[in-house]
């Protein structure tokens, strides 16, 4: 009985180490986590753009830019002034647009597997028509779009512009007004795109916006972000026969991560958006920019050229997933298995073991070494 004891004792023990084991293997692993420079807000509201996402074509004779900004900012009113090279055309875009594009910018999952858990990683739209200028400044067109209202002008001075704005309740900055000069000498037009909230704040990303108007090449206008105050994160999408480069001063110097060079997918053109895009063509060359430092960083605006030469590309992700058995990590099960089959073992060894001082025994009546067994015979009768 005492053995018995001694081996259910040991069981229980080895049982525990089990437990204690896969208590380690079940802990819960946690879940894997603008650049525009022309945002003004009524005085003394804080706003930011810190990220844009644009989708860019050209047919040879009109531009399309579909544009969405992600803002942090505690105010309900605010305004982004985005320049354009020829007057526009202003209409909101899907917001599932943009998830279709980076569903197929999405990089290629290869799987790894491992027997052993990760331990370091437990725990709408007809135009108002145009109205009188005003200080420098022409409204050429407002076009309600729901949420947003949009205002087409064209200035012939930063310091109208920027009364303009006042007069909406905005305040434009010193350096917004500086990087926007260059381009009211050049003559281009702006789009002031009003987004009132209609609850809460606009933190968070803004409905894209889609702009189509003429142009002689495609250009994405990045001089204005040069204003920017922090760190500014561009992703462009371009849209084209095959796959472009930068051929600009910033995209050059400043070189961006290539994220993807392909053909579009087919399949994932379901977004209405995608219909009225120019005919630019069904090649996807996707480019990210950072930029820490914009004032000195950013000196041009975005061109691009054809790079006939360049491979396709697509980013590759590891996703090691774990070998399991009965759902639990199979390493630390086979590991904990084996160790109590070990202790189950060497117990019922011991339970097997003669009493005593395990001396053997070498028979029923066995005498001392060299001794001669008695012998009894009986006499004849």
């Amino acid at each position: 009985m005492g053995e018995f004891r001694r081996l259910r004792r040991a069981l229980a023990m080895a049982g525990s180490v089990i437990m204690l084991a896969l208590g380690g293997v079940l802990v819960a692993e946690p879940a894997q986590a603008c650049a525009c420079g022309g945002a003004v807000s009524a005085e003394g509201e804080a706003l930011t753009v810190d990220r844009e996402v644009a989708a860019l074509a050209w047919d040879g004779s009109t531009e399309d830019i579909v544009m969405q900004l992600d803002m942090i900012t505690d105010a309900d009113d605010a305004a982004v002034i985005i320049p354009t090279p020829s007057e526009p055309e202003v209409q909101l875009a899907e917001t599932s647009f943009f998830d279709e594009l980076a569903e197929m910018a999405a990089p290629r999952v290869e799987d790894t597997f491992t027997w052993w858990p990760q331990w370091e990683d437990i725990g709408p739209a007809d135009g108002a028509g145009a109205a009188e200028p005003t200080g420098g400044v022409e409204v050429l067109d407002t076009v309600p779009l729901g949420p947003l209202e949009a205002s087409v002008l064209s200035a012939t001075d930063a310091d109208g512009l920027t009364d303009w704005l006042r007069e909406h309740e905005y305040v434009m900055s010193d350096p917004l007004a500086d990087a926007l000069t260059p381009y009211i000498t050049e003559g281009w037009y702006f789009v002031a795109i009003r987004m009132v909230a209609e609850e809460g704040t606009l933190n968070g990303e803004v409905q894209p916006v889609h702009l189509s108007f003429p142009a002689s090449s495609l250009i994405y206008p990045m001089r204005i972000s040069a204003a920017a105050e922090v760190t500014q994160h561009v992703s462009t999408y371009v849209l084209a026969d095959g796959q472009v480069r930068h051929s600009d001063p910033t995209g050059t110097s400043e070189p961006g991560e290539l994220r993807y060079a392909g053909p579009v997918d087919e399949s994932l053109q379901t977004s209405p958006t995608w219909d009225q895009l120019a005919a630019a063509g069904d090649y996807l060359t996707v480019i990210d920019h950072v930029f820490d430092d914009p004032a000195e960083q950013i000196t041009s605006d975005f061109t691009f050229a054809s790079a006939p030469d360049a491979a396709d590309y697509q980013q590759v992700v590891q996703v090691t997933r774990m070998r399991e058995i009965a759902g639990l990590t199979a390493g630390p099960v086979l590991l904990v298995l084996g160790l109590a089959a070990v202790v189950v073992a060497v117990l019922v060894g011991r339970r097997l073991l003669p009493a005593g001082d395990g001396a053997a025994r070498l028979g029923p009546s066995a005498g001392p070494v060299g001794a001669r067994p008695e012998q009894h015979y009986s006499a004849p009768r």
